[in-house]
């Protein structure tokens, strides 16, 4: 299956809608309903991404791409998720206190989430989610190439993008119930502007990919563990 070339991607807000207002939910003053509202966009991410590159999606291989990621279905992961809870509890309601550190927690995830988006973007191009095609190899290495991105690179442009939101939830909200990129259009506008260097810092992690995804395993071999947590 070939790869998509890597020419400069021009920007699409289509693409890069749910991805920003999922990463955006850390903003939303309500412990569990950012996470939530976030569920919602990080699993309509990859039907709105296909939808934008005139594709479809197995609905099996839809629901495995909006999942969390892989690091859940590890041992170790399973093992961590009572601390995890505590932790995310701790965290919310300070962070809903002191918004500073929300801002500075939005703009982590908004990072992750663009680079998210790029990769699924990326991969449908690709066609490596197309009838016919290796889709569990593809998702597997997908995850694999996010756990691995260093997305800090990104941070500093989506810290701008989480200061400057005001009034969030309301709109992420109408946002999540509406499933309309125009709805949002105005948080593109960032991203928009600087896209040309944000676009060479996201390319990255579709290069990790790439070569991942050549490791296939030849028949008769063990593939590599991981798909997407809950």
């Amino acid at each position: 299956m070939a790869m998509p070339n890597h020419n400069p991607r021009a920007f699409d807000w289509r693409i890069y809608a749910d991805a920003t207002c999922a990463g955006l939910t850390a903003l939303i003053p309500i412990p569990l309903l950012d996470a939530v509202v976030e569920r919602a966009f990080r699993r309509r991410m990859p039907a709105g991404i296909a939808r934008a590159n005139g594709r479809s999606l197995q609905p099996e291989d839809r629901a495995r791409l909006g999942r969390s990621g892989s690091e859940l279905l590890s041992l170790a992961g399973c093992l961590m998720l009572p601390l995890a809870a505590v932790r995310y509890l701790a965290r919310v309601i300070w962070h809903k206190v002191v918004y500073v550190l929300a801002v500075a927690d939005a703009a982590s995830l908004v990072s992750e989430y663009w680079h998210r988006a790029y990769l699924l973007d990326h991969v449908i191009r690709a066609g490596h989610l197309d009838e016919g095609a290796d889709a569990d190899w593809a998702i597997q290495v997908f995850f694999k190439a996010l756990d691995e991105a260093d997305t800090s690179p990104l941070i500093g442009l989506a810290r701008q993008l989480a200061s400057t939101s005001r009034r969030i939830s309301g709109m992420l909200l109408r946002a999540a119930r509406l499933d309309d990129p125009e709805v949002t259009q105005a948080l593109g506008e960032i991203l928009s502007s600087q896209w040309a260097a944000a676009e060479r810092s996201l390319r990255e992690v579709a290069l990790a990919y790439n070569e991942l995804y050549m490791q296939r395993p030849q028949p008769g071999e063990a593939p590599a563990s991981g798909r997407g947590g809950s």
